[in-house]
């Protein structure tokens, strides 16, 4: 079996010698979660990974807690391919166990100064029966003591700078052993006819229970960044069929009752996401149409599933990659192929061939778990989390997807997809432990695929912004994303920053408290009507709840009245918001699509605020002409307000201020400043101080003005007591009339011979009178 490596990778392999949850915390931190149990999530849950966590009863913990360190670092090598052999013989599904005789050969590209050692990961109930550098080179290997019982450490021949390329192969042997703690990860099952089957599930970090493998160590946060492309040659009995990644080259029948399978991937591939299976399998292959070409969808499945029924489930895969493909881009890896197949898991994104069974009592047809791991092949797949601590960005976007079908699915709608946030809302509020997975909590597997924060609650953060920035951008957004990221990994830290690209400003306050902050806002407001010199505004008090101890949130929140919606930026608590209406408003709603992760938001009686500038004369930005003599500035405030002389002040830039007087002072909405002389031709700075006090309530001025310039900028303030208001405006000098026969010569300027006309004649201009 060493020697079906196909004669062009042989050929490339050699140049480059050449070259030299429990779902997680079914209780996460939060007094709601922990009253939960499996049973409150099993209905809801979609991804197949989570599925097989719930079917075999894992709890939050549960894993192979703190290993070694590795004696080389991560970064220090990147493997360029992998080109895996197997022979898997004597299967034996009583004793979940089978054996393996394989050979990995790893390209390898040196980034560091004089590397001597090469950690990777194969369970030391394996013999390595040979080792090499480039082919010919004997090496040792794993000269006792171990590491660990996962970890190997190769002695190459000489140092190796940083730059230099070299094959390491490693040729092994040993009988699979179930592994608990890893949900089997390579597991010998029977199909109902008692047919058996060996299969491979190695998320997060696994893959070394079957094979050599560079990856970070079980309970650490890893590296998913050092992708590669890979061969995989299978060797099986010959009643067997095997699915696997990339594209077959060729399956053909060996002597002995054997059959060779050739698969190869030309795309970069994280460790986790390379499977096979092996096992008596029906197939058949649709196919999908893009604009440029057509792909290969491929399906495996047990035979006595073979119905027209399950059948037509997983075609649904078709369409699913056309709206999958007009939301986050084309299919990723549409060079080459999308599959599923049947296994003993409940199912897995793995790489262009997703895994789909029956764990537990779930179904492998169900609709919601196919669109679920298709999502993957965008999200966890083409672009990886680099470490298992950005865990959201591969669960809580294929989280968010499989809603987004919901949504965008043929027939489907928007309320469809409110309506499962919204039960997911109900399993996280109002205690929710962080998105973000800290380093002792990788340890976990179980807390690196917990259902509550992992997956529910990062889809939750993208259907946050989703509304924070409206649909095109926020899909944009996406799109930008994968094309920064695709075939490499990303941390939260780089989608953040995508985001603000698009946003034009640091996300900080969002990313801090939603991914790695803890729990969800409550809030409490009310609201009522101003009217000031005819124009009507809408009172809103805004007070978050929760409890002291937790975090306060800062987030746009929509404020809906009579159908108009407004969007105000709560920061404080509490806040108060003076919002422009065109009537007074009969009806006024908070958040009411329920936009953000929140518990309660009850209304109240409204509490008055501090006053806010609504309106001024001149207003902001204007350019006032002086046909006129100005000789009075007015400020109208929301509400009544007490006031002096020295709370305003009006400067011009070059004649410096100006004297006025107040002639009402007392509870007036309106103040007018009688200016002592008219103004004159100049810019003017008008400012309004917090020394303005509301007689009703005691508070000072809200006066923050965003851009004295544009009177959008009104009415002023952030929501809370305190600031000045600053407006700015320009007195202009009379401009002089032109004659009838100026304007005609004017007129003549705009038409082709209009230039040559002025040559010859003057504009008659007088002054104004």
């Amino acid at each position: 079996m060493f020697d079906l490596l196909s004669s062009n990778r042989r050929g490339m392999l050699l140049g480059a010698f050449a070259a030299g949850v429990s779902l997680g915390s079914f209780t996460a931190i939060g007094v709601a979660q922990q009253t939960r149990n499996l049973e409150d999530i099993r209905p809801h849950l979609r991804c197949g990974k989570a599925r097989t966590l719930a079917a075999r009863g894992f709890l939050p913990g549960m894993g192979p807690g703190p290993t070694a360190a590795r004696l080389d670092d991560l970064s220090d090598t990147d493997v360029l391919h992998s080109a895996l052999e197997l022979e898997v013989s004597n299967l034996d599904p009583v004793n979940n166990t089978c054996l393996v005789t394989g050979r990995n050969t790893m390209v390898i590209e040196t980034l560091a100064a004089n590397l001597t050692e090469f950690t990777f990961r194969l369970r030391t109930h394996y013999t390595i029966t040979n080792a090499y550098v480039d082919s010919v080179i004997p090496i040792e290997v794993d000269t006792p003591p171990h590491p660990n019982t996962t970890t190997r450490i190769a002695v190459l021949d000489r140092p190796y700078s940083s730059g230099e390329t070299f094959a390491l192969t490693i040729e092994y042997t040993g009988s699979t052993v179930y592994l608990p703690e890893a949900i089997g990860s390579i597991t010998v099952d029977t199909q109902p006819d008692d047919t058996p089957v060996v299969a491979t599930l190695s998320q997060p970090y696994y893959a070394y229970s079957w094979w050599p493998v560079k990856e970070g160590d079980a309970g650490m946060p890893g590296d998913n960044a050092d992708k590669y492309t890979i061969e995989l040659d299978i060797t099986v009995p010959d009643n067997f069929t095997v699915p696997a990644n990339g594209l077959l080259q060729v399956a053909e029948t060996l002597p002995g009752n054997r059959k060779h399978y050739h698969w190869a991937s030309d795309y970069p591939i994280a460790p986790s996401l390379v499977c096979f299976a092996a096992t008596e399998y029906n197939t058949w292959t649709r196919t999908y149409a893009y604009p440029g070409g057509t792909m290969p969808v491929e399906f495996y499945i047990y035979p006595t599933y073979d119905t027209p029924e399950n059948r037509a489930a997983w075609e649904q895969s078709l369409v699913m990659l056309e709206v999958y493909g007009s939301l986050f881009g084309e299919y990723p890896f549409v060079q080459e192929k999308y599959g599923i197949y049947q296994f003993p898991f409940a199912g897995l994104e793995h790489q262009t061939m997703t895994a789909q069974g029956e764990d537990g009592g779930y179904w492998p047809f169900d609709e919601y778990l196919t669109v679920h791991e298709l999502a993957h092949q965008w999200w966890g797949d083409a672009v990886t989390c680099k470490t298992w601590n950005h865990i959201w960005l591969n669960e809580g976007f294929a989280s968010y997807a499989d809603v987004l079908w919901e949504e965008f699915k043929p027939g489907g709608a928007l309320p469809a997809l409110q309506s499962v946030m919204a039960l997911r809302k109900s399993m996280l509020v109002p205690a929710s432990d962080s998105v973000y997975v800290s380093d002792t909590e990788c340890e976990s597997w179980g807390n690196i695929f917990d259902v509550y924060t992992s997956y529910w609650k990062g889809s939750w953060v993208l259907h946050m912004l989703r509304h924070m920035f409206g649909d095109e951008p926020f899909f944009d957004v996406l799109v930008a994303y994968r094309e920064r990221f695709e075939y490499g990994a990303a941390t939260t830290e780089d989608f953040q920053a995508v985001c603000e690209e698009s946003y034009g400003a640091s996300l900080d306050w969002f990313f801090q408290e939603w991914i790695y902050g803890q729990n969800s806002p409550e809030y409490r407001w009310g609201w009522n009507t101003a009217e000031v010199n005819g124009k009507h505004y809408l009172l809103v008090h805004v007070d978050q709840v929760q409890d002291p101890g937790w975090q306060r949130f800062t987030m746009p929140v929509d404020i809906v009245a009579d159908g108009t919606t407004h969007v105000v930026f709560n920061d404080h608590e509490p806040e108060h918001f003076v919002l422009p209406v065109s009537g007074a408003p009969t009806t006024v709603a908070f958040d009411p699509d329920e936009w953000i992760l929140r518990t309660d938001a009850i209304e109240e009686t409204y509490v008055p605020g501090p006053p806010t500038v609504v309106e001024t004369f001149p207003a902001p930005g204007d350019q006032i002409i002086s046909i006129t003599v100005v000789d009075a500035v007015t400020v109208a405030f929301h509400t009544n307000v007490d006031v002096e002389e020295s709370h305003f002040s009006l400067v011009g830039e070059i004649t410096g201020p100006r004297s006025f007087t107040i002639p009402s002072k007392t509870n007036v909405d309106t103040v007018t400043l009688s200016l002592s002389s008219g103004l004159v031709p100049d810019s003017y700075a008008l400012t309004v101080s917090d020394g303005v006090r509301a007689p009703a309530t005691g508070l000072a001025l809200d006066g923050e003005v965003d851009d004295p310039h544009d009177p959008g900028s009104l009415p002023s303030g952030d929501g809370v007591a305190g600031g000045d208001a600053v407006i700015r405006f320009t007195v202009f000098a009379p401009i002089p009339t032109v004659s009838t026969w100026g304007l005609a010569v004017l007129a003549l300027l705009l038409t082709a011979g209009g230039a040559a006309v002025m040559l010859k004649r003057r504009a008659t201009i007088r002054p104004v009178r």
